[in-house]
């Protein structure tokens, strides 16, 4: 007569031993705080991250390494900035197509030649004047290509 036994097997978990939530939560009146504190502070980083990337995207125009002007890129009414590179005056042109370099003091005149800029992340450049104009905002960034 084979014997049986009553007793659950080893592999089997018991529910009764599983440590609950509170004993994860262990610990001193300062380790909870500080666990508090950080949970704030990640929230607020958030929530600070969200509301400082949203907006209109924004034509930043540069001399070097000084900001000389900066507009929304998509204005009301045209807007003519002229900014004073190195060798000459570039004019750059804000309107409903976007943003161009519309003329330039330089021989090559390729800032020129580039044409209208209206995605967040474009950049126009003038080298030999030392003028940048760059689109920043929050709209995702247009992908160029697409691998698998």
């Amino acid at each position: 007569m084979p014997i049986r036994s009553t007793s659950t097997p080893m592999h089997e978990a018991d529910p009764s031993n599983e440590p609950s939530l509170w004993h994860w939560l262990k610990g001193t009146w300062v380790d909870r705080t500080l666990l508090l504190l950080t949970l704030i502070a990640i929230i607020m980083g958030w929530l600070w991250i969200q509301q400082n990337l949203s907006g209109t995207p924004m034509v930043h125009i540069y001399h070097g390494k000084t900001l000389l002007a900066t507009y929304p890129l998509h204005p009301d009414k045209p807007i003519h900035f002229e900014a004073q590179g190195d060798i000459g005056l570039s004019e750059i042109t804000i309107d409903s197509d976007g943003v161009r370099i519309s003329h330039s003091t330089c021989t090559t005149q390729r800032c020129v030649l580039s044409g209208h800029r209206h995605r967040v992340g474009d950049i126009l450049a003038c080298v030999p004047n030392r003028i940048l104009v760059s689109i920043q905002g929050s709209q995702k960034l247009a992908l160029d290509a697409v691998s698998e």
